[in-house]
């Protein structure tokens, strides 16, 4: 992984920008993005525009994809055509001289009709095979046809160079043949892109491709190279083997195969360098990214992606600027008063902070609001650890709703935390006498002295307390069945 390449913070993840302020490459994971435009505004760090990335390194090499490419011409419409193709050369077999010759000169111009369109298709980022076209154009053939001629031309110039020099054609004919495994591929690539015959010859044009894609280039070109001469060796082993029809339908169908390998690798290519050639595909590059234990939590809960506030504060943080983090959180909490998950995640960030640098009265004040908060998004754990670590801080801290009191009396239940209830009841009628729900609270205060805590005693005053202020209450029956029960003699039953 080169420096630069790959983001500071996700060494798994191709970078997409770079600040020329921080010096620091990041992933879409690390940096605040307009969400309606895709336009990236600036450095979570520093607030600068950030710079933007090619994908040419974020897109895997083709020699990474050599097993998926070889195994490209088997999906859908490719196959179609490759079988198609072999059906269609049987018409070899046919002892009619004009079938044969139309045969012989429409199945290369099909093969590479079809392989101009695996290219193009493949160059706009598409890599699954294109669909067949039932609607055949002559203008369609306009493509093979002038790589023909490219061919052509090629070997010509080849010959007026060589040939004056008293060069045997055997020599010629190898040199031809080397200097267009060269250039062939960067000359198919400019027709299939902008399909003239002389932007495909242009020399400064090729030099331009080479240069930009560099060494890969010549990888590219070895490997069409070995791919040019599989079909002649798969003829040469099943000649004997098998009888001539299916060597004929063998020999076509092998060599439409390779050909649809080549212009897909070709494509797959452009695709790669595309934004360097200057073409704009239909389908970006999408990182796939594989979560692990060891970024667990780093590839944040995706919840909070509407929030790319988070993505700012958490590169602060890894830049040890805490103190900015900690304004930017308090900032937009402050103007944002909503709640969701999201954003809760948001206050989480920020409590913890508080914890760490100590401020507690500030820790209490947001307690008030994050506690209420956790309860409504049902995240009672949540909101137990929160109050626990406010009481820690003041063993006097009381939330101030009693609606809110009651929800978190409820989640402590649920979660036989005792202490917690007890906590939160201790006082809690005299300070919202009128509170309606008071009674609920006893009983549970109640039940937490006698079964968790085996206080009986306790239990029984703050059950008698119950009965007398709330004689009229219905739930009133439920406070003299715990009293009877507790009242009755050890060993005695129902």
């Amino acid at each position: 992984m080169s420096q630069g390449k790959y983001c500071k913070y996700h060494s798994d993840i191709p970078a997409k920008w770079y600040c020329t302020g921080c010096k620091i490459a990041l992933c879409p994971h690390c940096i605040m993005e307009e969400r309606q435009t895709g336009k990236i505004t600036v450095c979570p760090a520093c607030d600068k525009a950030l710079r933007k990335l090619s994908t040419a390194h974020a897109i895997p090499p083709f020699w990474k994809r050599m097993p998926t490419t070889f195994l490209y011409p088997f999906n859908g419409a490719s196959l179609t055509h490759l079988v198609g193709m072999s059906l269609f050369s049987l018409l070899f077999l046919v002892p009619l001289w004009p079938v044969i010759i139309v045969a012989s000169l429409m199945l290369p111009l099909m093969m590479l009709r079809y392989g101009f369109s695996v290219l193009q298709h493949t160059a706009t980022g598409h890599l699954t095979p294109p669909k067949i076209s039932l609607n055949f154009q002559l203008r369609e053939l306009t493509l093979p046809l002038k790589l023909i001629a490219i061919i052509i031309f090629l070997s010509f110039i080849m010959g007026i160079i060589l040939y004056p020099f008293g060069v045997n054609v055997v020599i010629i004919q190898l040199v031809a043949f080397a200097f267009s495994q060269l250039l062939l591929p960067a000359m198919v690539v400019l027709l299939a892109v902008y399909k003239g015959f002389f932007r495909a010859i242009n020399p400064v044009d090729i030099g331009f491709m080479v240069s930009t894609i560099g060494l890969p280039y010549l990888a590219l070109c070895g490997v069409l190279l070995l791919l040019s001469g599989a079909p002649a060796s798969a003829q040469f082993l099943l000649a004997s083997i098998i009888p001539l029809w299916m060597l004929t339908m063998f020999n076509i169908f092998i060599m439409g195969y390779f050909t649809v390998v080549t212009f897909h690798l070709l494509g797959y290519v452009v695709y790669q360098y595309h934004e360097h050639l200057g073409i704009k595909p239909e389908v970006e590059y999408a990182v796939k990214i594989k979560p692990s234990n060891s970024n667990k939590g780093t590839h944040a809960n995706q919840s909070s992606s509407s929030y790319p506030i988070l993505q700012k504060v958490r590169l602060l943080i890894k830049e040890g600027m805490q103190q900015a983090a900690k304004a930017t959180l308090k900032k937009e909490l402050l103007h944002h008063a909503e709640m969701d998950r999201a954003r809760i995640e948001l206050h989480q960030l920020y409590h913890q902070m508080l914890i760490n640098d100590q401020e507690h009265e500030t820790l209490l004040e947001h307690g008030n609001t994050f506690i209420p908060a956790l309860l409504d998004n049902q995240m009672g754990k949540q909101a137990i650890a929160v109050f626990r670590d406010c009481i820690d801080v003041d063993p006097k801290y009381h939330l101030t709703i009693p609606g809110d009191i009651h929800k978190l009396a409820t989640a402590a239940q649920k979660a036989d935390e005792h202490k917690i209830i007890l906590s939160l009841i201790n006082g809690f009628v005299q300070k919202h006498p009128d509170y309606p729900d008071a009674i609920e609270l006893l009983l549970m205060a109640a039940q937490s002295l006698q079964h968790h805590f085996r206080q009986d005693e306790k239990a029984k005053k703050i059950l008698i307390y119950a009965i007398k202020r709330y004689p009229e209450d219905a739930r009133i029956q439920r406070a003299k069945r715990d009293l009877m029960l507790l009242e009755r003699p050890s060993g005695a039953t129902a």
